[in-house]
């Protein structure tokens, strides 16, 4: 929780959006050819996604995961391709 504001409080909610697993990566797979150029050879694979922190108005930390999976529904993932995932405090 970040603090309260006229009887509600503000939580900081972290969003991590990813492609489903069976849809192609070609960023991940863009960014895993450069690694390997660079040499990173221990790394196997790259999946590349988005990440946002939402700072949410709400009377309960429940109340602001349910707003922010809304958000995340509406707009800020494609369920087609894409999946998500939320934590408090903005650590996903």
């Amino acid at each position: 929780m970040v603090n309260e504001v006229d009887g509600d409080s503000l939580f900081q909610v972290g969003v991590r959006v990813t492609l489903r697993p069976a849809v192609l990566d070609t960023q991940g797979q863009a960014i895993l050819r450069g690694l390997r150029a660079l040499e990173f050879s221990p790394i196997e694979d790259v999946r590349a996604g988005k990440f946002f922190r939402l700072t949410v108005r709400a009377l309960n930390a429940a109340e602001a995961l349910v707003t922010a999976s809304r958000a995340c529904e509406r707009l800020l993932a494609n369920p087609v391709i894409e999946t998500f995932d939320l934590a408090l405090d903005g650590d996903v």
